[in-house]
Parts: C-alpha cells; sequence; structure tokens
C-alpha cells in the first residue's frame, strides 16, 4: 500500500520555533561523526550532512561540540566551537545546512566528569568528586572560578555559533554530562550556592541561558536537551524534570526542549527496547508547560512520528538513526513512498563503535560519501545478466544495488525463504525487530522485480538454468557439529536451539551455555531463549569479560533481562568434558577443576563458510560469510560494494 504525504500531515505540515518557520516538523537529532580532525569539521563531515540536509528536515541539530579546552579529547574528534580554527569549517557547514532551507542548531556539551572513553591531557571536572561508574577516576571539584570559567565558555561558544551564521543553539544538558552533573541530585553533593537544593543546583543552567542571551540576543534559538528521566539510582525523574521545566519556563527564555532518557551508556535505546522511549515523558512534559517539545529516541517509522503528534506527545520529532540508516527518509515520506525507507534496526553496532568514525550496519554508504565506490553511484554502460546464489544479507544487497544500476540479477535460494542465518539472529528473544531489515528487502525485490528462486541449491555452474554474465557467491555459513568428544544425550549445539526452540525443561532444569569466547550476541541470544524457557541456565566462558563484543547500550539491558531470568556468570571457565549429566569445567586461570551436573548442555561450535567456489571458477565473486563467518555489516557493506563495481 502505498503511503501518500497525505497520510502524515502533521509531521510534514510548518511549524513556528521562535522567530522561524520550520518547513516540517521533522528534526535530525545530534549525533557524533567523529570526522573532526583537530577539532575542526572536516570535509567529510560536511558530505555526511549533506547528504541529509538534501531530504530537506525543518531543523537540523549538529553533534555536540565542546565549548571548553578542558572538555577536549587527545583524539581531538568533536568540534572545539570555543576556538577561532574551528569556524570556517562550522560556517561552512551551517550555509550548507540553510541552503536546503533547514534551521541550523549547533549543540554545545561539557563532558564534565565522563571522558567518553577517551583519553583527556586535562583532568575531569564537575560539581562533586564522585566517580562515574564508567571511568576509573574521580572528578576535579570546581570551585567559583572554574564554573564562571565554563559558563563563560558556552556563552562564547554560543556566539561562535551565530557569528557562523546558525540560527541557534541547544545546550546538551542530558545524558549525565556537566550541565545535567549540577541539575541532578545523584551528582551534585554540593552545599554552597551551586547545590543543595533543587534552585541552587538549577543555578549553572540559569546562568549558562542568561550569558547566552546576554551575547547573542533574544532572536538567537536556544533549546535545552533534558533526561526526563535519567535511569539511574538517586537521579533525575520525570517530577524532577517538570520542575526545572517550570523554571525555564519562568525565565522565558527557551525556545525549544528536546527530551530523551538516560545518560551515557545507556540513552542510544536498541532494537531489545520499546519504540518511542521518550514519547510518554515527551506528553507529560508537553502537558506542563507552553515551551515546544521535541521528543526522540528510536523513532524511526513516520507512522509512529505522526502518532505522537497527533497524540499530543510531541510538536517535533527527532531522529538520529533513523537518518543515518536512511539519508532520504524524508524525501520517501514526502514523496508517499515510506514503505522504502531503509530501516534502522537498532543493533547500535556500526553507528556506536567510531572505528574510525560514523559508520552503519545497514547502510554502507555512511562515513564514505566521498568514498569510492560509494560517492559516485553510476548507471551501468553495458548491463549484465548477474546469478546471486544465497538469499541472505550480502545476496540481498547486492541484488539490489546492482538492479538499481540497471544489471539484471536473478537471486537462487536454497530453502524457502529469505534471510538466511540472519533469520535466527532475528528470532532470540528482543531482537524481533531485526527482521524490518528482510522486510525491506523483501520489499524492494517485489517493487525492482528481482526474481527469485527459492528452493533451488546451486552447487555448480550446470545447476543454474540459464548462462549468466556474473556469479556472485553468497551462500553463507553453516553452524558447526557438536565435537564428538562432547556427544551426549543431554548436549545440544547452539544452532539446535536456534533452530528448532529450547526444550522443555525436565528434572531440576539446570543447563549449562558453553560460550566459545567470541561474547557476541549468538551466544547471549541463546542464553537467553533457554532463560525464557525455565530453565536455570549458568552461562561458562573462558573470556575474562562477559558480553565484551556486544555494544555498551545493550549490554545493561541484556545482562538485566539474564539477571532476572537467575543466569549465572563463570567467566574464565571452560568446559573439558561431558559424562552423562555430569560436566567438567577447569578454571583457565589456575586449572582448578570444577564438576557440576546439569540436564543440558548447549555448545557454542562457531560456523564455518559454505565454500563452493572452486565449482565455479576465480572469476565468481565471493561476498559474506562464505569467505569466512562476521557480522550482518560485513555482509551488506560487501554486498553493496560488489553490487556498484560489478
Amino acid at each position: 500500500m502505498v503511503q501518500t504525504p497525505a497520510a502524515f500531515p502533521l509531521l510534514l505540515s510548518p511549524f513556528s520555533l521562535g522567530r522561524f518557520q520550520l518547513q516540517n516538523r521533522a528534526v535530525m537529532l545530534p549525533h557524533g561523526t567523529s570526522m573532526v580532525q583537530g577539532g575542526a569539521i572536516t570535509e567529510a563531515d560536511i558530505a555526511y550532512y549533506r547528504a541529509r540536509a538534501a531530504s530537506r528536515p525543518g531543523m537540523m541539530i549538529t553533534g555536540a561540540a565542546v565549548t571548553h579546552p578542558s572538555s577536549a579529547r587527545r583524539l581531538r574528534t568533536l568540534v572545539e566551537t570555543y576556538s577561532e580554527h574551528a569556524l570556517p569549517g562550522l560556517e561552512q557547514r551551517a550555509a550548507m545546512i540553510r541552503g536546503f532551507g533547514a534551521l541550523a542548531v549547533g549543540q554545545l556539551v561539557h563532558l564534565g566528569r565522563e571522558t567518553i572513553g577517551y583519553e583527556t591531557d586535562i583532568p575531569p571536572m564537575a560539581p562533586s568528586g564522585l566517580r562515574s561508574p564508567r571511568d576509573p577516576y574521580p572528578p576535579h571539584v570546581m570551585d567559583e572560578h572554574e564554573i564562571a570559567e565554563q559558563i563563560d565558555g558556552f556563552a562564547l561558544s554560543a556566539h561562535n555559533l551565530s557569528r557562523t551564521g546558525h540560527d541557534g543553539v541547544e545546550l546538551h544538558s542530558a545524558h549525565g554530562y556537566l550541565i545535567a552533573q549540577f541539575l541532578s541530585p545523584a551528582t551534585n553533593h554540593r552545599d554552597d550556592a551551586w547545590g543543595g537544593d533543587e534552585e541552587r543546583r538549577f543555578r549553572f543552567l540559569k546562568e549558562i541561558i542568561e550569558a547566552i542571551r546576554a551575547r547573542c540576543g533574544s532572536e538567537f534559538l536556544l533549546g535545552i536537551r533534558l533526561s526526563a528521566d535519567e535511569e539511574t539510582g538517586e537521579g533525575m525523574e520525570i517530577a524532577d524534570t517538570l520542575r526545572i521545566v517550570e523554571r525555564l519556563q519562568a525565565m522565558n527564555a527557551v525556545d525549544y526542549l528536546s527530551i530523551t532518557l538516560g545518560v551515557r551508556g545507556a540513552y542510544v535505546k536498541d532494537v531489545t527496547q520499546p519504540e518511542a522511549t521518550a514519547a510518554r515523558a515527551g506528553g507529560i512534559i508537553k502537558a506542563k508547560c507552553d515551551i515546544p517539545v521535541l521528543v526522540g529516541q528510536r523513532i524511526a517509522r513516520p507512522e509512529l512520528a505522526e502518532q505522537m503528534l497527533a497524540d499530543g506527545q510531541a510538536d517535533l520529532i527527532g531522529m538520529a538513526r533513523a537518518l543515518i540508516a536512511d539519508p532520504n527518509w524524508l524525501d520517501k515520506v514526502r514523496d508517499g513512498h515510506a514503505a522504502r525507507i531503509r530501516p534502522c534496526i537498532g543493533v547500535n553496532q556500526d553507528c556506536r563503535a567510531f572505528a574510525p568514525h560514523l559508520h552503519c550496519a545497514v547502510n554502507p554508504h555512511v562515513g564514505r560519501e566521498q568514498v569510492a565506490p560509494f560517492d559516485t553511484p553510476r548507471p551501468a554502460s553495458a548491463p549484465r545478466s548477474i546469478a546471486i546464489i544465497g538469499g541472505g544479507p550480502a545476496g540481498l544487497e547486492a541484488a539490489r544495488t546492482a538492479t538499481l544500476l540497471g544489471h539484471k540479477a536473478h537471486i537462487f535460494e536454497q530453502s524457502d525463504s529469505i534471510g538466511g542465518q540472519f533469520l535466527y539472529a532475528s528470532g532470540v528473544p528482543h531482537r524481533q525487530g531485526l527482521r524490518r531489515l528482510l522486510d525491506f528487502h523483501q520489499s524492494e525485490i517485489r517493487r525492482l522485480s528481482i526474481p527469485v528462486s527459492f528452493n533451488s541449491p546451486i552447487e555448480s555452474p550446470s545447476d543454474l538454468p540459464a548462462p549468466f554474465d556474473e556469479i556472485v557467491l553468497a551462500t553463507g555459513a553453516i553452524a558447526n557439529p557438536v565435537p564428538e568428544e562432547f556427544l551426549g544425550e543431554c548436549v545440544r549445539s547452539w544452532f539446535d536451539i536456534l533452530s528448532e526452540g529450547a526444550p522443555a525443561p525436565h528434572g531440576q532444569a539446570r543447563a549449562i551455555m558453553v560460550d566459545d569466547g567470541t561474547g557476541f550476541w549468538w551466544n547471549y541470544g541463546v542464553a537467553e531463549m533457554l532463560g525464557e524457557a525455565g530453565w536455570s541456565v549458568s552461562y561458562v566462558t573462558p573470556s575474562a569479560t562477559i558480553g565484551y563484543q556486544i555494544p555498551a547500550e545493550s549490554l545493561s539491558p541484556m545482562l538485566a533481562r539474564m539477571g532476572r531470568s537467575g543466569t549465572r556468570f563463570m567467566p574464565l571457565t571452560q568446559m573439558f568434558g561431558v559424562d552423562g549429566r555430569d560436566v567438567q569445567l577447569v578454571d583457565v586461570t589456575s586449572g582448578a577443576l570444577v564438576e557440576i551436573t546439569a540436564e543440558l548442555v548447549v555448545i557454542q561450535t562457531g560456523r564455518s563458510p559454505c565454500v563452493v567456489r572452486p565449482a565455479f571458477g576465480p572469476a565468481a565473486h565471493m561476498i559474506g560469510d562464505c569467505i569466512t563467518p562476521r557480522r550482518m555489516a560485513n555482509a551488506v557493506f560487501e554486498g553493496q560494494r560488489l553490487g556498484l563495481t560489478i
């Protein structure tokens, strides 16, 4: 069903904000790209923003820029707005954004006690000497002079935004950074004029706002980002935030509020979290104030955005990852092609790894806007017929990309459905949202009329129904069998659980999940399946760290779920034998032996590539797990790169 622009009248309607008229209510939320060098914006960063500005959102809030040398990091991948050397890039980027009719708003931050995982040459500072649970050492306690210096740093940085053609500034007062550290009773234990009660904790933000208004005037747009609920012990909750909002409204100096939830390490909600997690909080705040309310966090579908606006939960809809995954998101909504949006599936892998800068698991173009062959896709000068053997993420992306350029692709899939092993990845508890990527590809296959032959194993060129100009092997990988020495009545492979489901608990319902040390979703997803089926799970891993390959924002909620189901973790432990229901374990550090009893033993056996290339010869292209098993992001990247170059 084609959804016309009339299906989203509120989302696409203009909106008055301060002295400005936004062309629609879609806002790109601030997010870092790390495409910054020496504290200044690069051409790569501008190219990234240009790809999203071209879709003409109402407002673009650029990624947080630091306001003072004490918040710069040694890598200097954050924009240093306080410094003159950053101004030319800021001016160029703002002019580009405004050229597409969007407001250009710069977000300002001081990280305070948070190091965000980077080394710094200046000691972290905060209102109180309370160590962040994410860092190993406590911050320096700010004195009156240092507080005044930071207030001036915010004002100077806002003035520099104004000088460089920005329409406004957003103060990052959320996620546990410096302003939030002053606001929150969890992080401000002062008993002087800057802490001790709500009014004094509010003073730091109040004086920053006053200093900015004094430097930039009343017409410069000013927004405040707040964590409506910090979701942490003793932190701010919605009632506290409402009192902050009441004070902000009384100042009559703030043009909008950007509402979010959480603190650093837990605010980028993943696929296991509900959509629009901050919508309810946004509605509560909107009902209590006259300041326009912008709400973000896990809003990827235009239907959801429209409903939030209709329900009075927001005035403006904020998106970051949705626009990372598909920079043409708004164009597709506007043109009646919402079903063609490439979905953000909330895996938080590439977009949060910054290796070395922003990427996206479902959209290889991200961070490669100026890198061949992703920079200038060209229609095929000599269209070719392409046999793509395998309908997993790699094969699907190769077929889609090649067809868009004019080639004729034909997918041959040995099973009766597309998706490959990604189907199983989307079947573990709380990760069903991953299927949206397969839904997207299914829709694209139909739209582009790409033929798919199901139940068609292709093991040699003679199995193909006709000659093809090119052959692409995207045959994926298969799970390894349980090693012979571990075979037993109570032993299953991890893939048995994925493909057949967890067996019903019996006996004392004790299960052991034996990890191979890789620490990724395959292992923990199976353990969650066992726990949710009623098994009492012991998780055995040779790794010293639990879930070290799981993105930080996904790890905490996953461990909380597993903890509630009673999962027991046994790191630095390896299985070396099974005798009936007796399982022999060894401590890998001391060599001490442990024997425990279980009714079920599940072993992570790993995967091996499905290699068929010898039958096709070196001219055949290989992509994805059939080269070597890796992540979905690698498969999508290789599929798109091949589709662009074949």
